[in-house]
Order: C-alpha cells, then structure tokens, then sequence
C-alpha cells in the first residue's frame, strides 16, 4: 500500500528483508502503479502491539543518499487521531549526522511540531542506539545513551504504535539524484520496550 508521508514510493512486503542477522528495510528503483519510481520497506506493530508510556529504543543503521529519509517513531492506536506523534528519529540521507527528534501535538485544534537536531558522528557507518523516555510528565530523547532533548509539556497520553520505515523523496529530503546509490537499506538490529511493572 501506500502510506502518504512516504511520499515518492510504495510500500512493498518484499523490501522487508531478514539478512545476516537483522531486520532490513529496502528502498530500490522500481516502477509501479504508473505513479511511483520507488518502492521501500515498513514495519509497524499496528492492531499488534501498542502502549502508554515507557522507554522505547531501536539499535539501527540508516542509509546514506540524498531522497532517503528513515524514520523511527510512534502514532496513535486509535488511527483517528493525529496528532500526537512521537518521532525518535528522522534522518535525511544527504545529511546522515544529524537525527531530528520531534513531539507533534495539537492546540486548539491547530498541530504544532517541536523539533530539536542533533549533528553526531556518521549514523550511517555503524549501529547506534535511538531511543525515548516517554512518561506522563516528560518525553527525553536519547542517542547512544546521552539525552539529546527533553520536553515537559504537551506529553501524549494515549496508548501509541511503533514504526519504522524507508522514505524515498518529497519536499524535506528532496528526491534521489545520481549520486544516490539503489537498493539501499535501513538495517535494524532491535526494537524494544521496556515499562514499569503494574
């Protein structure tokens, strides 16, 4: 299917790989439907696994290229709200050192976006641990185990599900040009949960 922030391709279950001992997601060059010249992987615990408040991380290594544009983050179990959403990372492809890490809610019906980056080493070369402490009074942002972001206001308190996906393209990270290399991969070593016992 298609999810529409994914913009520029279509979601397909074969670029969901198992491969040397990880989960990968594929973005490759591959005309469908007429309309998209890419496809790319997405999991998702949708009407699987949900949940409200605790810590959330992914050992991941994103792609490098311009158009992509990993993302790790969090919606609503009842699909018809939007916002809140929680994103623990957004890479984009041509800038692999910097993660974006954002709280989306509304106010007075009006979405408003917080976002805060943070330019490290190159997340692309290697695995590093992303990750959120989501509590009822705080969500922090944390990058291979030092915080990188805190908010303590306008916290989601609604049970929410876990994705991770591959964008290709659209106004943010632009569209791949020739120096973007295809298939590329946004390797996945583990995504957990942990919360508080009761």
């Amino acid at each position: 299917y298609h999810c529409p922030s994914l913009l520029g391709a279509l979601v397909q279950p074969d670029d969901v790989l198992l491969e040397n001992g990880f989960l990968r997601l594929r973005s490759q060059v591959r005309k469908v439907r007429e309309k998209y010249n890419y496809t790319s992987g997405m999991i998702t615990s949708e009407g699987k696994f949900s949940f409200q408040y605790g810590y959330l991380e992914a050992r991941v290594r994103v792609p490098r290229g311009k158009g992509l544009w990993p993302a790790f983050w969090t919606l609503p179990a009842n699909r018809s709200l939007w916002p809140p959403e929680i994103d623990v990372l957004e890479i984009l492809g041509h800038q692999p050192d910097t993660v974006y890490m954002s709280n989306h809610y509304q106010e007075n019906g009006v979405p408003i976006h917080v976002t805060q980056s943070y330019k490290g080493s190159d997340f692309s070369a290697d695995f590093h641990k992303f990750g959120v402490l989501w509590e009822s009074d705080r969500i922090v942002w944390v990058v291979d185990g030092i915080e990188r972001f805190r908010v303590t206001n306008n916290i989601p308190a609604l049970p929410m599900y876990i994705l991770l996906n591959l964008a290709v393209g659209g106004k943010w990270p632009g569209y791949p040009d020739k120096t973007t290399v295809f298939p590329n991969y946004y390797d996945i070593d583990y995504v957990r949960v942990w919360q508080h016992a009761g």
